[in-house]
């Protein structure tokens, strides 16, 4: 009996951390394209890069910037090393953090305190797909045409009959 009132504080307190206990604060952000193997960065708004590669790429990134304060990344596409567009992501309020309004009291702990904290009490969107018109937007594409009899002798031994 003597232990039992602690007990109750500390079992009370971590059931009311409902986002915390049944969600999670960093998510796997699946990076896709179409085509696929497109060059990018993601980068926090203060320039900080946090991933790069190719897609397809799976990346994992936290839902909470600070108290009440969700995540939020710039993706960068690169086209041979130039940036040619950017989307941000920003996390959005996650379902099991209205689980706390379900424990009354206990659950103001969790609601106010310890998901805000913790970042759980958003999530970040699952896939996120760059936009394939904009890198074909941006890649320099020009045609010439030319006469054969303008090339010179070595430029007619590249050429192949077809």
């Amino acid at each position: 009996m003597k232990y039992t009132t602690p007990i109750i504080a500390i079992t009370s307190f971590i059931l009311s951390n409902c986002a915390s206990i049944v969600s999670k604060n960093s998510w796997p952000v699946s990076i896709q394209s179409q085509p696929s193997g497109v060059e990018f960065l993601v980068k926090k708004p203060d320039g900080t890069v946090i991933s790069n590669g190719k897609t397809p790429q799976i990346v994992t990134l936290n839902s909470g910037a600070g108290y009440f304060v969700p995540g939020k990344y710039i993706i960068e596409t690169k086209n041979r090393g130039k940036v040619v567009s950017t989307q941000e992501i920003t996390a959005n309020i996650n379902g099991w953090y209205f689980g706390n309004l379900l424990l009354g009291g206990f659950g103001l702990i969790g609601m106010v305190v310890v998901d805000p904290a913790s970042g759980s009490m958003y999530r970040l969107p699952e896939t996120v797909t760059l936009s394939g018109q904009k890198l074909a937007a941006n890649t320099p594409q020009s045609l010439t045409i030319a006469s054969i009899d303008t090339l010179s002798q070595e430029q007619r031994s590249k050429l192949v009959r077809i």
